[in-house]
């Protein structure tokens, strides 16, 4: 059934395009330009003997009436005849060939249609005409649409047939200096005078402005007014629109005051009020002199006429019409005056407060007095400072002045008045001017206890000795308080002079205590009037001259003391120092009691059980720089005394031998310490004696040397070891003990050493010897006269043993030569020499310094 219908359906359609087909067919008596020209492209109608094309070259399609025509939105171009795609702006219908041409959009050619065109290419009909981006799309009821272009403010992206342009976000604008289609939002800009707050565009409001059209981005703000000006409404845009004064500000240039952004106005200066608006004829300042001269403002910036005031530490005259600055008096009007206040200007005279009777006031306070920076900058700073008498803290009294409470006055209105501090008083102190005292009760002080002031006449003639104004005749200073005589002023208080000082007299300075002029001389007690009571002695001196005591003053010598003081007289017994008892000393002069008696004098010592001083016994010695009560005598130690002898030949073993450590009586170092019997050089040594000699006990060393002790005259001793038993200890005596003769010095081991060789110590044994020419080897002799000369020679050189001085004076220390021994080394030698050290003579020279020639 339904397949019988599709039968029909299509049966009856090839009926009608047959029988169209045979309308147009009538016309084509030959096969249609641009078909195919392959076998069966044109076909013949067998009942009309027409010809149609099947099959088109091209790009052309058979049509309907057997042409060769182009499919919709094609047309044909060219010869030979192509159908090609139809342009965005067009449409092309398509069909039979002489229907397959192109159709524009614009069809009316003219302004109405220009704003048409197509979406994209291969439109079919008009329909598919759309507006162009920038103009809306005006449709028609007959077939015939148009377009217009977007007005101001308005824009359209277009293809879309919009039939109404989008208006520009609130408040955006196109510029109508700007040229081109407004085909999206970004023509809409923000206008001058406006600005866009992310939402939409607002106007700047007074005071600033915006020129130009912008980009929202670019149009965030508005350019703000040069400080101190504003403009006349919202919406302005221009600098010059900023013409407009705040109230209290100026035109720094009226001729240009619209002209440059920065600085235009300055604030208002402090001798004007600004009371702002437009001036198109000047720079909009009012000055407070158009009222009154002298008139200020309290500070910058003044609006209006009545902030003109009389400034501090001022007043306003009406006869001069202007203002006066508080007077401050002087000595011959002593009366100041102040004016702490701005004062409202109302045309009546006004006045200034009094500091009170014999006050003055002065320029301290600062009244500053703003203007503009010279650089035009606006920085403002107090560039010019008045001093005026602002506040009561101006008011001052002079020197030598005090400050009371006037007759009359109260406590809840003080009047003050300045006094003058006189006659034991002395009032401020200052500079020449005076003293801020902010009007308060400064009393005069009254010198204290036992000073006076220098009467007037004197101070007048000497006013900065005394500390005396002789303008308003007062005393100014503590030091102007005079000591009487026996006092001394310490800055506080008068009190009596010490014990040792005195004041005889009213001086220059205020403290006048002197000391006593004599060293080691005091007073009696304190509070001394002269020089004349300083008569005593003090304790540690004395004066031993009883006959000229003042001569004889001294401090006590070592090992003397005076404890108490004591009047300096002619024949005063008691003049001299006491000496220290037991025979001890001090450790200083000037001792002022036995307490300071706390040592031995150098070399003695109290013994075990005993109370006195008495010599350090041989071995022992007592050091002169001892501590306080160390009385004791210290024993040499035993240092290096033991001496080897080492035999070519002789015994196999090895002698020692052990000397004693021995000192004077009364010896007062360690360095004094000296072997008993002692090598001058080590090994095989041998001090040859020629004569003179005399055996001693040959048992062994020991013995040898016991002998050699016990002997006064032996100087030394020479032991044989290889010799004959009976005479192997040989002693070497003095022959005689002639004083003036020839001395023998034999250099002596020091306990710190076992030889002497090395140079020497300086220490000597001393013997007369008439045979002195007997001993040691001879080295050389120099010519001198002195001893001290002699033996530093040999102390100096290594291989002196000894040396021999001739004509020795026991008076004049002197000699006529200097003969310098050595004793002598033999390594096949069996005899040894010890050197005694001396402990019992009494000559005392010592090794000097050598000023004889050297050998």
């Amino acid at each position: 059934m339904a397949n019988t219908k599709v039968l029909k359906a299509l049966l009856l359609s090839c009926a009608a395009i047959s029988l169209f087909g045979q309308r147009q067919l009538l016309q084509q008596t030959s096969c249609p330009a641009g078909c195919d020209t392959t076998v069966g492209a044109c076909v013949s109608d067998s009942t009309s003997a027409f010809y149609r094309c099947t099959k088109c070259l091209n790009n052309r399609v058979p049509a309907a009436d057997g042409s060769c025509g182009c499919a919709a939105g094609f047309y044909l171009v060219n010869n030979p005849a192509t159908c090609t795609k139809c342009p965005v702006g067009s449409y092309c219908p398509g069909g039979i060939a002489t229907k397959s041409v192109i159709y524009s959009c614009n069809w009316a050619s003219n302004d109405t249609t220009v704003g048409l065109t197509t979406k994209a290419e291969r439109s079919t009909s008009r329909a598919a005409c759309v507006n162009k981006p920038g103009y809306k799309y005006v449709p028609s009821t007959v077939g015939k649409p148009s377009a217009a272009l977007c007005g101001p403010n308005t824009y359209a992206p277009g293809f879309n047939k919009q039939k109404a342009c989008t208006p520009c976000q609130s408040g955006l604008k196109t510029d109508p200096s700007v040229g081109g289609l407004q085909i999206n939002a970004t023509v809409c800009e923000v206008p001058p005078g406006w600005f866009y707050t992310g939402t939409a565009a607002v106007r700047c409001p007074k005071g600033e402005y915006r020129g130009g059209y912008a980009v929202s981005t670019a149009a965030t703000k508005c350019d703000s007014c040069p400080v101190g000006s504003t403009t006349e409404h919202s919406n302005s845009t221009l600098l010059t629109d900023c013409k407009v004064l705040k109230p209290g500000r100026f035109w720094l240039n009226s001729n240009t005051q619209m002209q440059k952004p920065e600085p235009a106005t300055s604030i208002c200066l402090q001798n004007s009020w600004c009371p702002g608006g437009v001036h198109p004829n000047g720079d909009g300042r009012k000055p407070c002199d158009r009222i009154a001269s002298g008139l200020w403002t309290k500070g910058l910036g003044a609006v209006a006429p009545s902030q003109c005031a009389i400034p501090p530490g001022h007043y306003f005259s009406v006869a001069a019409n202007t203002t006066v600055k508080c007077a401050n008096g002087d000595a011959a009007n002593p009366n100041g005056f102040y004016q702490p206040n701005w004062v409202q200007y109302t045309g009546v005279a006004t006045t200034c407060t009094a500091c009170g009777a014999g006050i003055l006031s002065a320029d301290l306070e600062s009244l500053n007095i703003f203007r503009r920076s010279d650089d035009g900058s606006t920085t403002w700073s107090p560039a010019e400072t008045l001093l005026v008498p602002m506040t009561s803290d101006s008011c001052y009294i002079r020197r030598g002045q005090g400050m009371v409470l006037a007759p009359g006055s109260n406590v809840s209105k003080p009047i003050y008045m300045a006094v003058t501090c006189d006659t034991n008083n002395y009032g401020t102190n200052g500079t020449d001017q005076g003293i801020l005292m902010k009007l308060t009760v400064t009393e005069c002080k009254t010198c204290p206890k036992y000073t006076t002031t220098m009467d007037r006449t004197t101070a007048t003639n000497f006013p900065t000795r005394y500390f005396y104004d002789t303008t308003t005749g007062g005393f100014y200073d503590p030091l102007a308080c005079l000591t009487q005589p026996g006092y001394g002023f310490d800055g506080f208080q008068a009190t009596p002079c010490p014990k040792g000082e005195y004041n005889d007299a009213i001086g220059e300075d205020a403290n006048k205590c002197s000391v006593c002029p004599i060293d080691g001389t005091t007073t009696y007690s304190e509070g001394s009037q002269s020089a004349a009571d300083c008569k005593y002695v003090l304790p540690g001196w004395q004066f031993p001259n009883a006959a000229d005591p003042a001569a004889s003053l001294s401090k006590c010598d070592y090992g003397f003391f005076s404890p108490i003081d004591r009047e300096i007289r002619a024949n005063n017994a008691s003049g001299a120092c006491t000496a220290c008892p037991n025979g001890k000393t001090t450790r200083e002069i000037g001792s002022p009691s036995d307490d300071r008696c706390d040592i031995c004098p150098a070399g003695q010592g109290i013994a075990e059980g005993g109370s006195s001083c008495q010599l350090c016994p041989s071995s022992f010695y007592g050091e002169e720089a001892r501590t306080a009560g160390n009385f004791t005598c210290e024993r040499c130690p035993a240092g290096s005394n033991i001496y080897r002898f080492r035999f070519q030949s002789g015994p196999s073993s090895t002698n020692l031998f052990t000397s004693a450590v021995v000192t004077k009586p009364g010896a007062s170092s360690v360095g004094q310490c000296s072997v008993e019997f002692g090598q001058v050089e080590d090994g095989n040594w041998k001090l040859t004696s020629s004569g003179s000699n005399v055996a001693g006990n040959s048992a062994d060393l020991d013995a040898c040397v016991a002998s050699c002790r016990a002997n006064p005259e032996c100087q030394f001793l020479n032991y044989d070891y290889a010799g004959d038993v009976a005479t192997r200890c040989q002693l070497r005596v003095s022959t005689a003990r002639t004083i003036g003769t020839t001395l023998l010095a034999y250099k002596v081991v020091p306990n710190s050493n076992l030889l002497a060789a090395s140079m020497g110590s300086g220490l000597f044994s001393w013997w007369v010897d008439d045979a002195a020419q007997e001993v040691g080897i001879y080295v050389n002799t120099i010519a001198t006269s002195s001893m001290a000369d002699c033996v530093s020679t040999c102390t100096l050189k290594s291989e002196c043993a000894a040396v021999r001085m001739d004509s020795y004076s026991s008076a004049a220390k002197t000699i006529t030569s200097c003969t310098l021994l050595k004793g002598a080394v033999t390594m096949t030698e069996t005899v040894r020499t010890l050197v005694r050290t001396r402990i019992d003579n009494d000559i005392s020279i010592t090794a000097g310094p050598v000023t004889a020639p050297l050998p």
